[in-house]
Parts: C-alpha cells; sequence; structure tokens
C-alpha cells in the first residue's frame, strides 16, 4: 500500500500528465455525462489554484480481491465536488517520462496510445463522505495505477490540480478489456470493435461512444461519436469535417482512436477508457484549410 498526502510539488512530466488527465479525461466525462460535446486544449496549460489549507487531504491505495481501495483521509468540508481517476500507463512510468522528453508528434501519440484513463463519471463527494472509501473493481492484474483525487473550484471555475496522488498494484477484480479488440480499416475512415464487455449481473452498461484524436503542435484534437449500440463507427466525413472547422491545415498526422464504456457498478458511473487501436497517420487534404 502506498500512502501520500496532498502534493503542493511537480515535475514536468506530473504537469503534462496532469494537462492530458484534463484533456482526454474531464473532456469525455464533459462529453459522455453532461455536454454532449468534446473540446481540445491544450497539453501543457492548466487553470487552477492549489489550496495550502487542503495540505492534510490524504488518500491511500491498495489492493483488495474486489479491485483497489481507495480511503480518504481529512476531506476539506469546503469540497462539494470530487472525482477520483485511475490512470494505467501500460508500463513503467520511467519509460513514460522518457517518450514525453523527446518532443515528437508521434512518440506523444504513442504515448497516449498506452494510457488508460478511467474515473467517476459523476461527482461522488457525498458517498465519500459516508463511506470514506471507494472500490474500483475495473482493473487488470498485475496492473500499476495512479489513482489522483481532484475537487471542482467554484471560485475558478475548473478543476483544481492534483490535490492527493496514490500508487497500486492490482491483484484481483474485474477485468473487462480481456477478450475485446479494435481495428481501423485500411482506408482509415471505420473502427470496428470485436465485441462488448461480458458484464456480470451487477454491472450495467449505460453507454458507449468512439473517439478519434489527433495530435497538432500543442494539441490534441478530438472528436466523438454519439452514444451508440454498433460495434463499428464510420468517422469520415465527419472527421475531416471537423479538422476544417477546427482550422487543421493539410497534412499527415499521427492519430489514434479508441472506445470509452459508462457503466454503473455499486451505485458509482464509471467512465472507462477502453481499448486503442495504434498510432496511424491520417491524412488530411482539404482545400483553402487555414493553418492552425
Amino acid at each position: 500500500m502506498r500512502h501520500f498526502k496532498a502534493l503542493r510539488t511537480r515535475t514536468k512530466f506530473t504537469r503534462t500528465w496532469f494537462a492530458i488527465s484534463l484533456i482526454l479525461g474531464f473532456a469525455l466525462v464533459a462529453f459522455s455525462c453532461d455536454t454532449g460535446k468534446l473540446f481540445s486544449g491544450e497539453l501543457f496549460t492548466s487553470k487552477s489554484k492549489q489550496v495550502s489549507t487542503f495540505s492534510d487531504f490524504e488518500i491511500s491505495a491498495k489492493a483488495v480481491p474486489e479491485g483497489i481501495l481507495v480511503t480518504f483521509f481529512n476531506i476539506p468540508p469546503e469540497i462539494e465536488q470530487l472525482t477520483v481517476s485511475f490512470a494505467d500507463y501500460g508500463g513503467s512510468k520511467d519509460a513514460e517520462l522518457k517518450i514525453w522528453d523527446d518532443g515528437e508528434p508521434l512518440a506523444v501519440m504513442n504515448s497516449i496510445g498506452r494510457i488508460h484513463m478511467h474515473q467517476t463519471c459523476k461527482n461522488v463527494i457525498e458517498q465519500v463522505r459516508q463511506t470514506g472509501t471507494i472500490t474500483f473493481p475495473f482493473v487488470q492484474p498485475g496492473r500499476k495505477y495512479e489513482i489522483t483525487a481532484y475537487y471542482y473550484d467554484d471560485a475558478q471555475q475548473g478543476w483544481t490540480e492534483l490535490m492527493a496522488r496514490a500508487e497500486c498494484v492490482a491483484d484481483g477484480g474485474i477485468y473487462l478489456d480481456k477478450d475485446i479488440t479494435i481495428n481501423i480499416n485500411d482506408a482509415h475512415t471505420r473502427v470496428t470493435l470485436s465485441n462488448k464487455p461480458a458484464l456480470t449481473s451487477d454491472v450495467q452498461l449505460k453507454e458507449m461512444f468512439y473517439y478519434i484524436s489527433i495530435h497538432k503542435g500543442n494539441n490534441i484534437e478530438t472528436f466523438s461519436s454519439e452514444k451508440t449500440n454498433d460495434l463499428f463507427w464510420d468517422f469520415e466525413p465527419k472527421f475531416s469535417e471537423h479538422l476544417k472547422e477546427a482550422g487543421v491545415a493539410n497534412g499527415d498526422y499521427p492519430v489514434n482512436a479508441g472506445v470509452q464504456f459508462i457503466i454503473i457498478h455499486d451505485n458509482i458511473l464509471w467512465l472507462l477508457e477502453s481499448v486503442k487501436t495504434p498510432v496511424f497517420t491520417f491524412s488530411f487534404q482539404e482545400e483553402n484549410n487555414a493553418a492552425f
């Protein structure tokens, strides 16, 4: 079990990952749970402030047969909105740090392609205050997960920088991605999912979405399907139309696509980032585009 106080200093990698969390995590939560719209954002910036009175806030994480049990300590009374994320890097974080330092677009997209971000999809502060814990069951045994708690800052109208973090290697739970694959067609116009996750009676699949992300400079532009029950998504020509509206210049870009599931378990709504395609090159050619 790893036990950490709220963090007040951050490394370059932490800043990068936090910004990516906001883009690929909270942006997709906003789409899936509330607004029905996705937005793109700067990779290396975030609007937030650190509240010094929160320095006693702590979380701990430990592996249990049901998954990962997260325990909360000294929750500040002024917190009204809380979300918890579980990041699976798909490998060593030291290796990820070297990739981010390379600064190459393809390396960045390859790195993003290995990260899976799962999180609570609705405000869980009341449940956390009542029980003091959250159990995340959707884990792959043997994988390391980084758990981070965020709160919404009403004064700043945005999610804070990380409040508290813990790490845990799972040794039991529900691994939904075990028999699922996703593929891109040769024309790079459609993704196909092999099957939906096999669920037990205590797990409900509420919604699913496909998305595709393109890396351009320091931005990630993400486009998503509507909620669907289909095992395929034809993202063209709407994706190109979206890029044109976003002012993306003609060119070849590193891209990957994936699927998300909104799952209900134990009265908690989870946004789970499932399988992703390998990074591929998307050729965007649209006359009279404005350069980004």
